[in-house]
C-alpha cells in the first residue's frame, strides 16, 4: 500500500479498546487524517503513548487511505520538542483552548499548507515566548479566521467607521442598525489586535475585564460564521488563569 510522509499536529485522541487509540492529525501534506494506533497503551508499546498527545508536532510516515477509513502509521517521531508548554500551566491551558477551537472549526479535509504553518508557528511561538500572553489567544483567533473564510476587515476610521460589526466582519458607522455591533471601546481594541502581529504581542495591554468581553465577542463572531459551532469546554479555564 502507498505511503506518504508529512509533518502533523495532533488534534484529538480517543481511547479505542483496552490498548489502542484513534488519533486525528492535521497533516501538512494531506489535511486532517484519522489513524489507529494499536497497542500504544501497553506498557512495552513500540510507540510511547506520551508521543501521541494533544498539540504535539510530529513527523510521520503513514499508509495513504483517502476514503475516510482509519489508516495506520508506519513511523512517527516528534518534529518539534516543546520546552515549556507542557510544564507551564498558562501556556498549556492556552494551547489546549486554541486547539479545541481550531480542530472544531476546520471542516475541510483538503491539505492547507499555509494554515498548517500558521497553527504550528503560533504553537512554537507560545512555547518559546518569554513575555506576557494575556492577548495571545485573541490575536491567534482573529488571525485564524482568515483561513476559515471570514477574515475581519481592518477598515476602522475614527470618524466614519468606529464600531465593529460581528456579522459583517468590518467596522461600520455608529448609526448602523445592526444587532451585532460592538461598543466603540471594544471595537478600538479589535482594531489594535488586527493591526498587530505576534512580534508586537508583548506591547498590547488590555484590561482583564475588557479581554474577557473581547473573547466572548470573538467566540460569537465564530458562532455567526461557522455552521454547528460548538462552545469550547475549556473557555472557563482561560478566563480564570489569564490575569
Amino acid at each position: 500500500m502507498k505511503t506518504f510522509q508529512s509533518s502533523g499536529i495532533i488534534f484529538r485522541k480517543i481511547k479505542y479498546s483496552e490498548t489502542s487509540l484513534i488519533v486525528d492529525i492535521f497533516t501538512r501534506e494531506k489535511g486532517i487524517r484519522s489513524f489507529i494506533f494499536s497497542g500504544v497503551r501497553k506498557a512495552k508499546a513500540k510507540v510511547s503513548a506520551a508521543l501521541i498527545d494533544h498539540m504535539n508536532i510530529v513527523h510521520l510516515v503513514a499508509y495513504d487511505k483517502e476514503n475516510g477509513k482509519l489508516a495506520r502509521v508506519k513511523e512517527i517521531h516528534l518534529d518539534y520538542n516543546y520546552k515549556n508548554i507542557t510544564s507551564d500551566v498558562i501556556k498549556s491551558s492556552l494551547g489546549i483552548f486554541l486547539l479545541e477551537m481550531t480542530r472544531d472549526c476546520i471542516q475541510e479535509k483538503e491539505p492547507n499548507e499555509e494554515l498548517f504553518d500558521y497553527i504550528t508557528g503560533w504553537y512554537k511561538y507560545l512555547d518559546n515566548c518569554e513575555h506576557q500572553l494575556s492577548c495571545f489567544h485573541l490575536m491567534y483567533l482573529l488571525g485564524l479566521s482568515r483561513f476559515l473564510g471570514f477574515e475581519p476587515n481592518n477598515d476602522f476610521d475614527e470618524i466614519e467607521r468606529t464600531q465593529f460589526d460581528l456579522l459583517d466582519g468590518s467596522f461600520v458607522h455608529i448609526s448602523s442598525t445592526s444587532k451585532y455591533l460592538l461598543p466603540v471601546d471594544r471595537s478600538i481594541f479589535i482594531r489594535q489586535l488586527l493591526a498587530a502581529d505576534m512580534t508586537q504581542l508583548e506591547y498590547i495591554r488590555i484590561p482583564k475585564i475588557m479581554r474577557d468581553e473581547l473573547l466572548k465577542d470573538i467566540i460569537k463572531f465564530y458562532r455567526l460564521h461557522i455552521e454547528n459551532f460548538r462552545e469550547p469546554k475549556s473557555l472557563p479555564i482561560i478566563q480564570t488563569i489569564l490575569r
